[in-house]
């Protein structure tokens, strides 16, 4: 990365150049943090998942989208201070909270964390209260002291004022601003993309409500076509399904190890204690939590192709050798019909000799890191709200028949998720039909 006398220049392929000058204390703290070694792990986690074995860009980092996050939180600072200069007080924590806000992702980053049951935002809390370089970095930021404290609060959303988490995290916030483009280039796709500088230059504080505000019928129309862009990302990247397929597989090679981990009569063929800790749900240190990565997990599933339990063996072979399952849309909603066609595709694998409790998984998009654009009645501050040109304030759906059809849709659907040598015998179950992929 460049660097001219006190600046830094990072090189991003979505914002060009983020130049940081450590002569501006926010700034300078900013640099610093990027330094510390448990953001410099982010660059080990992939920013999404295992959708590279479906789009095979797909290979960006964590820390690139944190860096992003920043970037984008800085450029709405100071459009929010050029309006209402009280706000400058918080930039060094719009910044830092925004460049940590996901410090704390484990490996395959939201993958694991629905397996497993952990919560990355607590993690990244650990890690910014912890005794880490990340908080000795904030402790020695003399212009703000209790610095590391008001992080955590914001990423918990208890910090007041209250607008500075929604800059963060919203329905309208500086994270999805930069995962949605971020994701549609490494993707090579054009669905996430949307007028971001237009909605920047549309947003401003409501000190009345405490809350961010889309100001004006440009911004409320950016912010339309940024929530179609949401929606298509979901329906179109993260819902592809051979990311489903993928995110089921791993699901059943970490229960496999855990069950070999479990068993008492066999013994792994090798595991790291951090691993260990982690996979069966035991409380971890923040320096063994911080121990895990991609890289590092990725090195235990290589490890166990030559695991003498075959299934595990298996598993490991067809993750890493992108042989991933197939997925077929269940043509239903009703749970008994979902779990009637289970149930057949278990006994159409176990004929064919597979365990189907490894190799047979139902999945579903109701697994949301995030969500589609709804308004909440009991965090009504998170909702996206829009001040029109006569001055009448109200939430965007309100305004917007297309938003309003767009947050009363039902998008949750269902796949069932097979071995490809299986296809042909799942191709058998008819009732109700299954939607199968050409490839």
């Amino acid at each position: 990365m460049p660097r001219v006398a006190n600046k830094r220049t990072y090189l991003d392929p979505i914002h060009q150049d983020i130049v940081l000058d450590r002569d501006k204390p926010a700034e300078r703290l900013v640099v610093d943090l990027i330094d510390a070694v448990e953001f410099q792990r982010l660059r080990r986690i992939h920013q999404l998942g295992v959708s590279y074995f479906t789009f095979q860009g797909a290979e960006g980092s964590r820390f690139t989208h944190s860096v992003g996050v920043m970037h984008v939180a800085h450029r709405l600072c100071d459009i929010l201070v050029s309006r209402q200069p009280q706000a400058e007080s918080q930039r060094a924590l719009i910044l830092a909270s925004a460049l940590l806000h996901d410090v704390g992702h484990g490996p395959f980053s939201h993958v694991t964390e629905k397996i497993l049951g952990y919560d990355h935002e607590d993690w990244s809390c650990k890690v910014i209260s912890g005794d880490t370089q990340v908080r000795a970095i904030l402790d020695n930021f003399k212009e703000e002291p209790g610095l590391a404290d008001k992080i955590v609060k914001v990423l918990k959303k208890t910090y007041t004022p209250h607008y500075v988490s929604h800059i963060v995290s919203s329905q309208l916030d500086c994270d999805r601003f930069d995962y949605l483009l971020r994701d549609s280039y490494m993707t090579g796709t054009a669905y996430g993309l949307f007028a971001l500088k237009r909605i920047l230059r549309s947003m401003e504080i409501d000190e009345d409500e405490d809350r961010l505000l889309v100001v004006g019928e440009k911004g409320q129309i950016a912010v339309e076509d940024y929530l179609f862009a949401r929606y298509s990302m979901y329906a179109q990247v993260y819902y592809h399904r051979k990311n489903l397929a993928a995110r089921a597989m791993l699901g059943k090679l970490i229960k496999r190890a855990r069950y070999v981990l479990e068993d008492k009569d066999t013994k792994i063929s090798f595991i790291d204690e951090p691993t260990r800790l982690w996979l069966t749900a035991e409380p971890l240190t923040v320096d063994d939590y911080l121990s895990l990565d991609d890289v590092q997990f990725f090195y235990h599933i290589k490890r166990w192709l030559k695991d003498n339990d075959p299934i595990l063996a298996d598993l490991s072979y067809r993750f890493l050798n992108r042989q991933i399952f197939k997925a077929s849309r269940i043509k239903s909603t009703d749970k008994a019909e979902i779990d009637s066609i289970e149930a057949q595709a278990r006994k159409a694998v176990a004929s064919l000799g597979y365990d189907p409790d490894y190799y047979v998984a139902v999945e579903s998009t109701g697994f949301r890191p995030y969500d589609y654009y709804r308004p909440e009645e009991e965090h009504p501050q998170t909702n996206i709200m829009v001040r029109t040109e006569s001055g009448e304030v109200k939430e965007l759906s309100q305004l917007s028949l297309a938003i309003e059809a767009l947050v009363k849709g039902n998008y949750e659907s269902s796949w069932l998720v097979y071995p490809q040598e299986a296809s042909e015998k799942i191709l058998e179950i008819k009732e109700p039909a299954l939607t199968h992929s050409r490839v």
